[in-house]
């Protein structure tokens, strides 16, 4: 259903490609009711920049099981030269291939974390492969296929042993003393539950703005990557056991992913992780190849292979418990996201090009991050700043195709954090379409910001007229005070409401983001429904026309008096009468917009009074 695809700073002509491909066939599978205590076998996985699939030797220690409903899980030790050399079992190892006999058991998916590096659990190969059976309803998403000749597979076996170890004892495997299935009792279960040994990939964020993409996704801390690594679109690309590969959520200038290794692959299937990266069932993400740059030892607990995400190769369908799953050569449908910061204080410009992995409900968390992360990363400091932002959605959610909005935010500590909410918001209601799926075609962000405080308080307001009639137009001079600044003054209109009596009318003039006392009061305690009866373009609507902060505000101020219903019809009758009249002489009730734009954040509410005239 999502029609759009980045193209943008890819600058990669999406079309329809013919290629030859040699794919990988699912090698035998070792089944799990079969391991024993004591058997042994090999790891594949890459540790170094070299790039090189290396082994290392796994000796299975047991298995755990906590009772029907739970997730089994084989316990190993990892020896070997690799091992030694990394220190242990590392942070991005998950996913690693373990076979015994030539046969696949699982992958390396977690370990005992400040316990023992060189222990580790395998999630079973059986539990992953029911990746491949479930539903994906979210590949209606994508509209680019890639159509590839019939391919011929080759078997997916480990690679052969090296000429100068053919003559080394063979592995004992299955013959063993003990033949009896060796299972971890409760009390002989780590007290420590095991880590997950993914490893996260954060590109483009500074400290700040990390730390609030985290709070968002409610997720734990990534790594930075330490080298740039190609981006793009790569088409025909081969993946096989042990490899390194990347899934994202966030591509381009700011990146947000995970690096692991490929446990199996059948043709343009794989396998890989051993456990989830968000745990989000049929999901709609990038996947790419990656780059191993190196790896560091823990000291007391698990260290880390270094990796980074590379070029876009496929699209990662399944977010499970046992793994991730994908498909090579088909893409995620995309959300654009552009956004131009402006330092008003240097004059400097930054265009920032990023794309999302189509999600409903992480897109509007994704989109105010990575606003967010674009304004950290242009501005030396947002304390004690002002910020101007304007954004533009294109979505077929509305009939107008676009939602567009302006706003001014001030903050003492950090007005970035508050300036993006309302993108946010935004986002949030093109995605709360009950109906159906909202295409959004590319987000928009502008965002100018200067290190002074732009804020004003209304200190005096003058009528220009002394009375005034039902339906007249009067213009109201609202003196400000800005901060640290000569006062000035700002016109705003406004027109009396046909219904007005003659007598005292009491007027409101306020921020346009503040709560007038009259709103304040007609809300105590009052409860509706008037939420669930409106329509999502009615909300779209009301949310366009929420006042902004740097807007001057008109609006009847709160009254005491209840108009009983003959006093209501009277007010009616005498709308209708001065219509007919304007009828009558060629002129239309037009009503003035009370809402005038400021170069200020208005800070306060202020009252003045209108003399109503008779009719």
């Amino acid at each position: 259903m999502h029609k759009i695809l980045l193209k943008l700073f890819l600058s990669v002509a999406l079309i329809i490609f013919t290629l030859t491909n040699t794919a990988l066939a699912m090698p035998e599978i070792f089944p799990f009711d079969q391991l024993r205590s004591g058997m042994k076998g090999k790891a594949y996985t890459i540790v170094d920049g070299s790039g090189k699939i290396e082994q290392f030797d796994v000796n299975i220690v047991g298995i755990t099981d906590d009772g029907k409903g739970s997730k089994r899980m084989i316990m190993a030790e990892a020896s070997g030269d690799v091992i030694r050399r990394t220190g242990g079992v590392l942070q991005g190892m998950s996913g690693s291939p373990v076979y015994i006999d030539g046969k696949l058991v699982g992958a390396l998916a977690s370990v005992l974390k400040e316990m023992n590096p060189y222990t580790f659990f395998i999630t079973p190969i059986e539990y992953m492969l029911e990746m491949w059976t479930l539903p994906d309803p979210k590949a209606q998403l994508n509209y680019l296929k890639i159509t590839r000749e019939k391919p011929t597979y080759k078997e997916n076996k480990p690679e052969e042993k090296p000429a100068d170890e053919e003559n080394k004892p063979e592995e004992k495997s299955g013959e063993l003393e003990n033949k009896t299935e060796e299972k971890i009792s409760p009390e002989e279960k780590p007290e420590k539950n095991p880590e997950e040994m993914g490893a996260f990939y954060l590109d483009g964020f500074n400290s700040d703005s990390a730390k609030f993409l985290f709070k968002e996704l409610n997720v734990g801390n990534f790594q930075t990557p330490t080298s740039t690594i190609e981006r793009g679109i790569k088409l025909g690309a081969t993946l096989e056991p042990g490899s390194a590969l990347g899934v994202a959520i966030i591509y381009g200038d700011f990146s947000l992913g995970a690096t692991g290794t490929v446990t199996a692959v059948d043709g343009e299937k794989i396998l890989a992780f051993g456990h989830s990266f968000m745990h989000s069932g049929n999901v709609n993400y990038f996947m790419t190849d990656a780059s191993v740059i190196g790896s560091i030892s823990g000291a007391n607990s698990t260290g880390v292979k270094l990796a980074g995400i590379g070029q876009i190769i496929g699209r990662i369908n399944q977010d499970r418990e046992s793994g991730v799953a994908g498909i090579i050569g088909t893409f995620p449908a995309v959300v654009p996201v552009n956004v131009t910061i402006t330092d008003n204080a240097l004059n400097k410009k930054e265009t920032y090009r990023t794309i999302i992995a189509y999600n409903e409900n992480l897109v509007p968390k994704l989109g105010a991050s990575i606003a967010y992360a674009a304004l950290n990363k242009v501005a030396d400091s947002l304390a004690e700043s002002t910020v101007d932002i304007d954004f533009n959605i294109k979505t077929d959610s509305i009939a107008a195709g676009e939602i567009s909005r302006k706003n001014m935010f001030y903050n003492s500590s950090d007005v970035g954090q508050v300036a993006v909410l309302e993108l946010m918001q935004a986002l949030n209601l093109v995605c709360s379409n009950t109906k159906e799926e909202s295409n959004i075609f590319g987000v928009d962000v502008n965002i100018s910001f200067e290190t002074e405080r732009r804020t004003a308080s209304i200190v005096s307001i003058s009528p220009d007229k002394a009375k005034v009639k039902p339906g007249e137009t009067v213009n109201l001079t609202v003196e400000l005070q800005p901060y640290r600044k000569p006062t000035e003054k700002v016109i705003v209109p406004y027109t009396v409401p046909l219904t007005a009596r003659q007598g005292i009318l009491t007027l409101e003039i306020h921020g346009g983001a503040l709560v007038p006392v009259s709103q304040a009061l007609a809300n105590a305690g009052v409860v509706t429904a008037a939420d669930s009866t409106k329509s999502y373009e009615d909300k779209i609507q009301e949310f366009l026309k929420t006042g902004k902060n740097n807007q001057l505000v008109v609006e009847v101020g709160a009254s005491n008096e209840v108009r009983t219903d003959k006093e209501i019809r009277k007010d009616i009758a005498q709308a209708k009468k001065i219509q007919a009249r304007l009828k009558k002489e060629g002129k239309t009730f037009k009503k003035a917009d009370s809402k005038v734009d400021t170069n200020y954040i208005i800070d306060n509410v202020m009252r003045t009074t209108l003399n109503i005239d008779k009719v």
